[in-house]
C-alpha cells in the first residue's frame, strides 16, 4: 500500500544520503551546515520527498528544510538508529503528520557518527503510487552528478532505473566513480543552484587555490577573481574558455546537469594550460 510505500521510500532516500561519498566526512567539518544544507535540499526535490534532516547523535539537526530548525532537536525516535540500527515510524513532526526513517552514518569500523532522516508528510503520501521513484545523486549532493553515491534504493521501479544493479554493484561503481574523480588530473567541480559549490576533487582545490570549507559556499566568495567566479557559478556552457587564476592560465570546459532530467546545475573540468605549454615546450 501507499504507507508502506512511503516507510520504503524514506528508509531508501535516507540510507542513500547517509552513504553518499562526503557526508560523513562532512560531519566531522567545522561548520556540517554549510557543507550539508545545500547537499540535502537538492537530493530531498531530487528524490521527491518533504524532507531530509542530518543530525548528530545527540539528534541536532545540521540540515532542514525551515532553516530556522537547523541547530533545534529532532522530532522521533533515534535510538536504535544511534545503535547502529534503523527506524521507520509515523509521528507527529514539525511539518506536520509524517512517515519518516532515521538511520546511521557509520565510520568504515562501524562508529555511528551522525544519522540521516528522511521523510514524507502524510498528506503527500496519497500521491506516492502516481509519481515515479527517482534515483538520488550525491553529495549532495549534490551536484552529485560525477561523484556522489549510495546503495541502491529498494523498489522494482528503482532497480529499473539502476538497469538492474542490486546494492553491493551500486556501491561499487560509485566508489569507483569517486576514487577515479580524486586521481584525475583535470580539475573537476559541480555547483548547484544559486551558484552554490557542491563538490570540488582534489585538483580542482588546487588549481582554484580552494579553502578547505569551500562546498557548500557561494562561488562568488571563494576569493576567486570575478570572470572566473561569475563563469562558474552561472553554469553557461562554455568550451575551453581561458581564464587567469593566480599565476596559472585555466581552460575551462563547462556544461549544465539538468539534462535529461537530471539535478539542476552545471558541471566543469578545469586544465591547466601553463603546465600544458610547459610540457609541450619540453618534449619539443
Amino acid at each position: 500500500d501507499t504507507a508502506a510505500e512511503a516507510r520504503n521510500r524514506s528508509l531508501a532516500v535516507a540510507e542513500t544520503f547517509a552513504n553518499a561519498p562526503g557526508t560523513r566526512e562532512a560531519l566531522a567539518a567545522p561548520d556540517p551546515t554549510a557543507i550539508l544544507q545545500p547537499r540535502a535540499e537538492a537530493a530531498r526535490k531530487a528524490a521527491n520527498v518533504d524532507f531530509i534532516v542530518v543530525m548528530n547523535t545527540d539528534g541536532v539537526r545540521y540540515t532542514h528544510p525551515v532553516p530556522d530548525r537547523i541547530g533545534k532537536k529532532f522530532v522521533g525516535d533515534i535510538g536504535p538508529a544511534v545503535r547502529g540500527g534503523t527506524v521507520a515510524e509515523e509521528v507527529n513532526g514539525t511539518i506536520g503528520r509524517l512517515v519518516q526513517a532515521v538511520v546511521p552514518v557509520e565510520a568504515p569500523g562501524g562508529k555511528v557518527e551522525g544519522l540521516v532522516a528522511a521523510g514524507i508528510t502524510t498528506r503527500n503520501v496519497g500521491g506516492l503510487a502516481d509519481r515515479q521513484l527517482p534515483v538520488v545523486l550525491g553529495a549532495a549532493g549534490v551536484g552529485l552528478v560525477l561523484a556522489t553515491a549510495g546503495t541502491a534504493l529498494v523498489s522494482r521501479r528503482l532497480l529499473r532505473q539502476t538497469h538492474g544493479l542490486g546494492p553491493g554493484e551500486m556501491t561499487r561503481m560509485y566508489e569507483h566513480h569517486d576514487a577515479v574523480l580524486h586521481s584525475v588530473r583535470e580539475g573537476v567541480i559541480i555547483v548547484g543552484e544559486e551558484g552554490r559549490l557542491l563538490l570540488a576533487n582534489d585538483e580542482a582545490h588546487r588549481l582554484l587555490d580552494l579553502p578547505a570549507d569551500a562546498e557548500g559556499r557561494d562561488m562568488r566568495a571563494l576569493g576567486l577573481d570575478a570572470a572566473t567566479a561569475d563563469l562558474l557559478a552561472s553554469g553557461v556552457t562554455v568550451t575551453d574558455e581561458l581564464h587567469p587564476v593566480g599565476e596559472r592560465l585555466l581552460a575551462v570546459n563547462q556544461r549544465p546537469t539538468d539534462l535529461d532530467g537530471g539535478p539542476s546545475g552545471s558541471v566543469a573540468t578545469l586544465r591547466d594550460s601553463t603546465e600544458l605549454r610547459a610540457l609541450a615546450g619540453r618534449a619539443e
